[in-house]
């Protein structure tokens, strides 16, 4: 598959594994159980997602600007970066515990046809 789709489905995926692990550190602290584990896997797994993101920007610019894609779709790609950083920016408020739990339905992308056809559609692929 095209480097902007793995790339995009990886992001994804580590979007989904934070999900988890800050339901499952807030299970822990209702409990009263030690967190410190689960918490720095979160760090590491949010600073990963924030790369993704970054590498996802660049290869969508380098896209558009070389011509390899048409800027209707560059705009098209670019809506689904922008539900990733939002994403992203519910994620870190949920860990601080600032928002309400991640909701894992909506995070559920690279197993949700949907929104992996989206990318595979864009990406050249067969939806």
């Amino acid at each position: 598959p095209p480097p902007l789709f793995s790339t995009y489905d990886s992001t994804c995926q580590i979007a989904q594994e934070i999900a988890e692990k800050i339901q499952q550190r807030n299970q822990y602290e209702r409990r009263g159980e030690k967190t410190s584990k689960l918490t720095v896997t979160i760090r590491t797994l949010l600073q990963n997602l924030k790369e993704k993101i970054a590498l996802l920007k660049d290869l969508l610019l380098r896209a558009v600007s070389t011509h390899q894609i048409t800027q209707l779709e560059g705009d098209r790609r670019q809506n689904l970066l922008d539900d990733l950083v939002t994403r992203e920016r519910l994620l870190l408020a949920s860990f601080k515990n600032e928002g309400a739990e991640p909701d894992l339905i909506s995070l559920t992308i690279p197993g949700s046809t949907p929104a992996q056809a989206q990318w595979v559609g864009w990406a050249g692929c067969l939806i």
